[in-house]
Order: structure tokens, then sequence, then C-alpha cells
């Protein structure tokens, strides 16, 4: 029988070369063996050394696509390799983690099973020498966006908290072209997984497949960039409230769409009793916009560099 085709998709950003050696074996070894990998460079000015691929992709066929002209940072890069891809399923798949050999096929049967056109799984933690720090995510966690389950609805909380990041995500090909355009203003991985949860149809497969490697670099990070209020607001809750506008725009009739703008809203203005009343949309998040717009700058900057310390 002929199994349909996963598309992997591999976005690349000057990556360290070892690291990414340590993904591209794991790609090559998985159990699945229907595979395509797309590669797109986004680095402009150190392009990645294509020999490496030729190296370590040999069980399945491999293709970078054409490089721009200018950087389009992690979202567009994701965008753009969903627009290319062809294949009946789709992987997001970063330079510097590594997945168990059996990831893929164990993502398909559970969505065929389950009847889902995406699922999340658990991972592991790993440093920058491959040590796990922690063996299961969802064991070890006791937030809401670690423990959820197949078929929640968590449409409205994901908008303000990412309830999976990209390389844990494995989906139907044809739905995620459906969510294109992605939002320009948040990540590709939130972005279709709050697209799966409004159609009623995301999974969370409770094992860990894949090693989330942190390691100081990472692209996410608490705070980073952040030093004043004005910039919070505008690097962290402005752009909140053009994906719920761009998301209005894709579902228009969202049954808790007033619930999220409110939340959003509120977040901007300050509004304490509205983020009070909402926070179970945004536990933490709620609480550090309350006590912020409670804080004169000076004390937020202070607070803020603690937190970028801790993290």
């Amino acid at each position: 029988m002929i199994k349909e085709r996963v598309d992997i998709l591999l976005s690349v950003y000057n990556p360290n070369m070892e690291y990414l050696k340590k993904q591209l074996i794991s790609l090559n070894n998985q159990t699945y063996k229907y595979i395509k990998l797309y590669i797109f460079d986004d680095c402009i000015n150190n392009r990645c050394d294509c020999r490496i691929f030729e190296k370590y992709i040999t069980n399945f066929e491999w293709e970078i696509l054409p490089y721009c002209e200018k950087n389009l940072n992690y979202m567009g890069a994701f965008e753009k390799l969903v627009m290319e891809s062809q294949g009946e399923y789709i992987a997001f798949c970063d330079q510097d983690d590594i997945w168990m050999t059996d990831k893929i096929e164990k993502c398909i049967e559970y969505m065929k099973q389950t009847e889902t056109v995406l699922v999340v799984t658990d991972k592991q933690i790993i440093d920058e020498n491959d040590y796990i720090t922690c063996s299961s995510v969802r064991k070890n966690s006791k937030k809401n966006y670690d423990n959820w389950n197949t078929y929640d609805d968590i449409t409205k909380y994901n908008l303000f908290i990412t309830y999976a990041v990209g390389m844990s995500i494995v989906m139907s090909g044809d739905f995620a072209r459906s969510t294109l355009p992605f939002s320009k203003n948040t990540g590709h991985d939130k972005w279709v997984l709050a697209c799966a949860s409004t159609e009623g149809k995301v999974g969370y497969l409770n094992e860990p497949l894949v090693k989330y490697r942190r390691h100081g670099k990472n692209v996410s990070g608490v705070l980073v960039g952040i030093n004043s209020k004005k910039d919070y607001i505008k690097e962290r809750i402005l752009p909140d409230l053009k994906v719920i506008e761009d998301f209005k725009k894709k579902y228009p009739n969202h049954k808790d769409i007033n619930e999220i703008e409110s939340f959003a809203n509120a977040r901007k203005d300050g509004n304490i009793v509205t983020l009070f009343k909402l926070r179970k949309l945004a536990p933490d998040v709620a609480k550090f916009d309350i006590v912020t717009s409670l804080l004169p700058d000076k004390i937020f900057m202070l607070m803020v560099k603690i937190a970028q310390k801790i993290s």
C-alpha cells in the first residue's frame, strides 16, 4: 500500500552545524520512510553549506528552496515552506532539535485514529550538550498550555499563550495550506494551532517524541528585547491585537471573539478590572499586566531584568 507523503519543513538561519547534523540524522532515521525534506535558508549574509544535507539525508528526497533577497523572519520562512509543500502531511522542523525515530510514524497513526487535522506531541528538553534536563514537559508542568487533551477547545487561550512549539506539530497538508496566509504578527505554530482548534480537530499525543534544545540562543525567550513599558506594549501587546484582527478576518463568527478582543484591549489599556475578570484566558499574562499597570517605569524595568536573568 502506498503511504501518504510527509513533507518535513526545515527553516535554517546561520545554524550551529553540529546541532544541525544531529537534527538531520534524526530525520534521516525516521521509521516512516515516505518523506520529502524542504529546506529554506533565511540567512542572507551567511548561507548554510549545502553539503551537510548531501551527507546526512540519504533515505529520502530533499530540496532547497530558492533564496530570497530579504530576510523573511521565521514566520515568513515557514509560510514560504508551507506554500511550496505538496505532501499529504506536513511537519515543522527547527535546526537544532532532535526527533525520536518514530515521531512521524506515531503522529500519522494518531491523526488517523482520532480523525484530527493536527497533532501535538509531548517533548523532552535538552541542553547544549544533549543532556536531558526534562524527560517530559507534560509530566513536569502544571501550566494549562502543557496540559490539554485531544479535541479540547483551546483557541481563545492559544491566541495569548502558545500551546505548542512548531517542532512538536504534525498536520494535514491540505489543512496547513488552508491556513495561509499566516498572520505576520505571531508565530506559525500559534497560528496553525488556533485554526485547527477553531475547526475542532486538534489532537495531543501524550508521548515525548522530540528533544527540544534550550541553549540560550533560541528565537523564543522571556521578554527578549524589552527594556521599558513602551517596549512591552509595542512588542508584546499590540502584536497580539493585530493577531486577533487577522484571526477575526478568517473566523469572523468565532463564538469567543468578543471575549478575546476584550482581554486584548484590557491589556493595551491597562484595564485591571477586565484583566482580572478574564484572567483564565492567560493567568500569567494577566498577573504580569496587572502588576505592570501599577508599577512606575523604573520598577518595571528592574522587574524585567530580573525575569530575563532567571529565565
